[in-house]
């Protein structure tokens, strides 16, 4: 497993909750968690293959930025 780190403009537990739910639906073999007191706000997810669109879809899809860093 390797870990893949996320640049966002999450700035609220609540929002951060809700994406984590939404991620973990259509994405539930990872370990995914953020840190909001990081000046990016990253999403790190633990995961075995390629989730890069799927991370993308979801957070635009809600209105939500995020960059692979």
């Amino acid at each position: 497993m390797h870990i893949e780190a996320y640049k966002t403009d999450v700035r609220t537990k609540e929002d951060a909750s809700f994406i984590v739910v939404l991620l973990q639906f259509v994405i539930s073999d990872c370990i995914m968690n953020f840190d909001l007191e990081d000046s990016n706000h990253v999403l790190r997810i633990e995961t075995n293959r390629d989730i890069k669109e799927m991370v993308y879809r979801v957070f635009n899809k809600q209105g939500f930025y995020c960059q692979q860093l």
